[in-house]
């Protein structure tokens, strides 16, 4: 083994703690250079970051004077190829990415230039089907449908904790007939509608509404 100036090397399995290291080998078939730190373990600055043990692997900011060092680093971790979480991933402040492929994310804002989906093609399997999400000034969600010989259509449930009942609109087109169909009011989660002389409705509705679990949409911002 090559003599290390003011270093220490380990040319077996290095073991801190007391447990046995199934994955690592043992005995005859422990692997060479392989570590079992039982945790939990802190790199980098010993103060700032972490007060008390947050996590069995605390990655802080690098603390190393050394001036052999040519240039400091601004990452406290960087992995090359890949990386794979299994459960959670938290991120605070900020993630950048060129590409993200997940089944499901999970987010309180979703901030982007554009928003896509890409599924696979329905009836060209040689294909994907791309389709883009429409635009607005409001954070709204919407119901449609259609109203056959009634005078009333019924709202989500859940509407009622979850929209601004003075943002609703509603867009109504006759089927079969002009049946001069109008919006008489809007209460107790409902849309109640009016035709001329009592003519039977048949129509289609799109009913669009503000939500009010959120904030309100700030449209123009300082660049």
């Amino acid at each position: 083994m090559p003599e290390l100036c003011g270093g220490n090397r380990v040319g077996g399995q290095f073991i801190v703690g007391t447990g046995i290291p199934i994955s690592l080998g043992v005995g005859d078939r422990a692997i060479n250079g392989s570590m079992l730190v039982e945790g939990p373990v802190l790199i980098g600055d010993p103060v700032k970051e972490f007060l008390v043990p947050e996590a069995t692997l605390m990655v802080a900011p690098l603390t190393n004077s050394d001036p052999d060092i040519i240039s400091k680093p601004i990452y406290s971790l960087w992995c090359k190829l890949m990386a794979r979480f299994e459960k959670f991933v938290r991120v605070d402040e900020l993630l950048k990415s060129k590409f993200i492929e997940a089944d499901i994310v999970r987010t309180r804002i979703l901030q982007a230039s554009i928003k896509n989906f890409i599924i696979d093609h329905p009836t060209k399997p040689e294909k994907k089907l791309i389709h883009s999400c429409l635009e607005g000034p409001e954070n709204a969600v919407y119901c449609r449908g259609r109203v056959l010989n009634r005078i009333e259509i019924q709202l989500p449930e859940y509407w009622t904790k979850l929209i601004d009942e003075t943002t609703i609109t509603v867009s109504l087109t006759p089927i079969g007939a002009h049946q001069d169909i109008i919006v008489k009011r809007i209460g107790d989660n409902k849309v109640y509608l009016q035709s001329k002389s009592g003519i039977p409705i048949n129509c289609f509705y799109h009913i669009f509404a503000t939500r009010r679990d959120v904030e309100i949409l700030i449209t123009e911002v300082d660049a």
